[in-house]
């Protein structure tokens, strides 16, 4: 698949927030504006891949979840999501998915030589039937062992008109009796400051890009099922069962990542 570097990625600039080195004057220069739209940002993108690793941890170890779907998985970040589970559960599949060229060459690099610990795919989240028809997903989900969903920071690439609560829901319906749904968000309670973030990043991105959204709106995402770790969605830097809580981000110019860990009935 062929790359464009004029243009910058959602999954190349997330990997430059969090340190890499992978991205392209394009990335780099959509990632400095959005800094200085939302300064926090940077740090906000480390808190996301702290409580992913932190979910995985606890569903692998408390829960016995050995199967996972990471949704735009995006650049490998170490430890990867397969090396977290497999630290509890040596038998862990991963399937990781995403549409970038970039994620998936070093996606598929790095697992070259693991083929039982991951899985990588070439798929659009929004493909939600053609995602569950693969093989490799139909298989894990036939399986009927419980499935732990990623939606890591990914929701918001999905605009409100394409209705990415129905598709949380429709993919969340096919998966066996308790599984588990994961999922952080960008958020602010100013529609003012989501619509300015959200306008810059729509016009750098295009259709890659969605909306930041409310607190309410992202616990939309939840409906119908039971909250793991806390009643509520809520700060994701603060989501540590059984240990103490972390501190809260809302200090950050009001941007949190919101969400949490729910069990499907």
């Amino acid at each position: 698949m062929p790359i464009d570097v004029t243009k910058p990625s959602i999954a190349r600039m997330y990997d430059h927030l969090l340190g890499g080195q992978g991205g392209y004057a394009s990335d780099r220069r959509v990632c400095a504006q959005l800094l200085g739209l939302a300064p926090g940002l940077r740090e906000l993108a480390t808190v996301n891949r702290a409580f992913l690793g932190r979910a995985v941890r606890y569903l692998a170890a408390q829960h016995e979840v050995r199967r996972y779907l990471d949704l735009g998985s995006g650049i490998p970040h170490q430890p990867h999501v397969h090396e977290i589970a497999r630290d509890t559960r040596p038998d862990t599949h991963v399937i990781y998915i995403d549409t970038d060229p970039v994620a998936l060459g070093q996606s598929r690099l790095l697992l070259a030589e693991d083929a039982a610990a991951a899985t990588v795919l070439c798929a659009d989240i929004r493909d939600t039937a053609g995602i569950v028809r693969h093989p490799r997903v139909a298989g894990l989900l036939l399986a009927g062992l419980p499935v732990a969903v990623l939606f890591g920071c990914v929701l918001e690439c999905i605009p409100d008109e394409e209705d990415p609560w129905a598709l949380v829901r429709d993919l969340t319906a096919r998966l066996p009796s308790g599984s588990y749904l994961v999922v952080s968000h960008l958020t602010h309670e100013d529609p003012g400051a989501r619509a300015e973030v959200s306008t810059f990043l729509r016009q750098a991105l295009g259709r890659h890009w969605g909306n930041v959204r409310a607190r309410g709106d992202v616990a939309r995402f939840f409906t119908g099922l039971r909250m793991v770790g806390q009643d509520t969605p809520g700060d994701v830097a603060r989501w540590n069962p059984g240990h103490p809580l972390q501190p809260a981000t809302t200090g950050r110019g009001g941007w949190v990542q919101y969400g949490g860990v729910a069990r499907v009935p």
